[in-house]
């Protein structure tokens, strides 16, 4: 069994230099148990190295791209050789100048293939390993080229220092919301130039609407009912670095727990099908989904989730997100999965990473 977007992109080269869901949600949403096996899709290590600082007994990530496989592999690394400092210095979190010293230091640890992956990439060492995935430098030229062009310096640093909602609406209304934000947000992020530019145009064959279009509907929550001073993703979007609050795994009181259950964790850069095959009925609690559901068919993603339940114990909650292509559990699968529609619209709601038009949680009966 193969995975259907394999024949469809190109899996090379870094797509995602740091994860772009939230893993706060992702964590509430999984509910780790410490005697748990957790299957995560592994992206640039993020999320899945924040189901490890939350305790579970065995975490599996899963990666077609040996390119997500090698930012997991120099994370992991970095956990084990560097102080927390230098962790964030390696990132491109904090300044620094001595990143290919730092990163000297891990390269004894990591596999052969992501040795010579990041020995040939040492201008991504260079200017921090989370800043040079294709949607990270797609966000850079939205912040380099386009933002300023809607708003200045001073009315996005105002952004960030309103204290009510009332305030935040008002500011929102009035200055934020303009024709020109919703004109220069709608050419900027048009299927076809995030397709091409910021994911790969297969992972936007199976949209159902605009990007624009979802986003729209998110980015009133992130802006006015949430705080941005503490929304890391948005942070890094129109600043470029996070500043008041940064992510899960980044945050200094779970640089410990992540370090020292480190053994927890394995990987595989195979397909999540394959993997599947070889897993014991009913041995998984949890699967971090991320939004893999989007780049394939609706009949294959009936079977890739009816091979979840079959791996999954009773209780396993299997979490996704949907951004244009809207993915839930199929009347045909209603027998052995159950939606938790409750939860998963009160964590939509606290979710950061506002990109997402619906997040799912579904529990294997």
């Amino acid at each position: 069994m193969s995975a259907e977007i394999a024949a469809k992109a190109d899996f090379q080269q870094i797509r995602y230099a740091q994860c772009w869901e939230d893993a706060d949600v992702l964590l509430e949403a999984i509910d780790v148990k410490v005697d748990g096996t957790y299957l995560s899709i592994a992206s640039a290590g993020d999320n899945t190295l924040a189901l490890v600082g939350a305790g579970a007994k065995r975490v599996l990530a899963v990666d077609l791209s040996p390119a997500q496989i090698a930012c997991l592999e120099l994370r992991v690394a970095a956990y084990r050789n560097l102080a927390y400092t230098e962790l964030l210095e390696l990132l491109g979190q904090n300044a620094s100048h001595q990143r290919p010293a730092l990163y000297q230091r891990c390269r004894q640890d990591l596999s052969a293939e992501s040795r010579a992956f990041w020995d040939r990439n040492a201008h991504q060492i260079e200017q921090g390993i989370a800043q040079g995935g294709k949607f990270e430098r797609y966000l850079r030229a939205f912040r380099r080229f386009v933002l300023p062009l809607i708003h200045g310096r001073d009315r996005i640093e105002r952004l960030f220092v309103l204290e009510t909602e009332v305030e935040r609406r008002c500011f929102y209304e009035t200055h934020w919301n303009t024709r020109r934000w919703d004109w220069m947000c709608r050419l900027f992020f048009a299927r076809e130039s995030l397709g091409r530019l910021g994911r790969d145009p297969s992972f936007m064959r199976f949209a159902e609407e605009t990007v624009w279009g979802s986003l729209q509907r998110r980015i009133p929550n992130a802006l006015i009912v949430q705080r941005p001073a503490d929304n890391p993703y948005l942070q890094w979007i129109l600043c470029g670095r996070f500043r008041t609050a940064l992510p899960y795994s980044l945050r200094e009181e779970n640089f410990a727990p992540i370090r020292d259950n480190l053994q927890a964790l394995e990987w595989r850069c195979e397909a999540i099908e394959d993997v599947l095959t070889e897993l014991p009925a009913a041995s998984l609690a949890g699967c971090n989904l991320s939004d893999i559901f989007e780049y394939m068919s609706a009949a294959a993603y009936e079977e890739l989730l009816g091979h979840l339940v079959r791996s999954g114990a009773p209780g396993c909650r299997l979490v996704y997100w949907n951004v244009v292509v809207s993915r839930k559990r199929p009347a045909s699968l209603g027998a052995v999965l159950i939606e938790k529609r409750q939860l998963a619209k009160e964590l939509h709601q606290k979710d950061k990473a506002f990109f997402y038009r619906d997040f799912i949680v579904e529990e294997v009966l």
